[in-house]
């Protein structure tokens, strides 16, 4: 990979990282209060060396806010692309290994579910349900299962009559061996790495959005990028970075799924 495509994994690797030490410690050890953190006569305060990023309108402190903030999208991402991952996985592999029928069925239903927009069956979802960023995840994971499920098919039904595969039959090997190994995990994993890249920078942009809107997603006083961004819109305070860090930080996170994703696909063109 380029270099600018490891530093964006970096990021990622930190982002992921900050937001599941912070998600697994409960608030009360934490070094920072989110409900009690309000000091009017900090308003809109520059940053200094007790607020590296200033604070905001009611003299929250934005760093400790944008860092608290990862919680709410990347449990829920990693959930939302375990769940596509293994759905699509499976149902693509066995649809394009097996054909048939089975695949028949299985495309069929991939293509009912993809028919309904993923923000719609989200909403529907939190409608029904409940407000949670989990709960988020998890409809956002298999509402787009059936994009991996396509590309998984499309991959192993092109390559089922493959000299290697050809080969491997004829050495004795396995159908869950050639399946396994030699169609999913040799030919397959790049692909699906991109697709979950895609996902977490989806859902990363689906959870900030509802936030944003409000009503849906992370409400206050718990902070999230997108309502970070919302609270400070339209302040006019001393301290730009109540707006600006959330905003950048959604840009980049976004940006950096991206520049990972494409260079696993320029590695496999290599």
């Amino acid at each position: 990979m380029k270099l600018t495509a490891w530093l964006g994994l970096i990021l990622l690797m930190i982002v992921g990282l900050i937001g599941v030490v912070t998600g697994l410690l409960p608030d009360g050890w934490l070094p920072y209060d989110i409900v009690a953190d309000v000091s009017p006569s900090d308003a809109g305060a520059a940053p200094s060396a007790a607020h590296w990023l200033g604070t905001d309108h009611l003299g929250r402190d934005v760093a400790w806010r944008l860092v608290l903030a990862t919680r709410a999208f990347v449990g829920p991402g990693l959930l939302a692309c375990l769940l596509a991952s293994v759905i699509g996985v499976g149902a693509g592999a066995v649809s394009g290994f097996l054909g048939g029928p089975i695949a028949a069925l299985v495309r069929y239903l991939s293509t009912v579910t993809a028919s309904i927009p993923r923000f719609v069956l989200v909403l529907l979802a939190i409608a029904i349900n409940g407000n949670s960023t989990w709960l988020i995840g998890a409809v956002a994971g298999v509402a787009y299962s059936p994009a991996v499920a396509e590309a998984v098919f499309s991959r192993i039904d092109s390559l089922q009559r493959a000299d290697f595969v050809l080969a491997a039959r004829a050495h004795g090997l396995g159908p869950f061996r050639i399946l396994g190994y030699h169609l999913l995990w040799v030919n397959c994993r790049r692909m699906v790495g991109r697709h979950a890249l895609n996902l977490f920078g989806y859902l990363l942009l689906l959870e900030t959005t509802l936030s944003y809107i409000g009503g849906f997603g992370v409400m206050e006083p718990q902070p999230s990028w997108g309502n970070m961004l919302a609270f400070e819109f339209g302040y006019r305070t001393d301290n730009i970075w109540g707006v600006w860090a959330p905003a950048l930080a959604i840009w980049v996170t976004i940006f950096c799924c991206g520049l990972v994703s494409d260079a696993l696909a320029e590695r496999r063109r290599g």
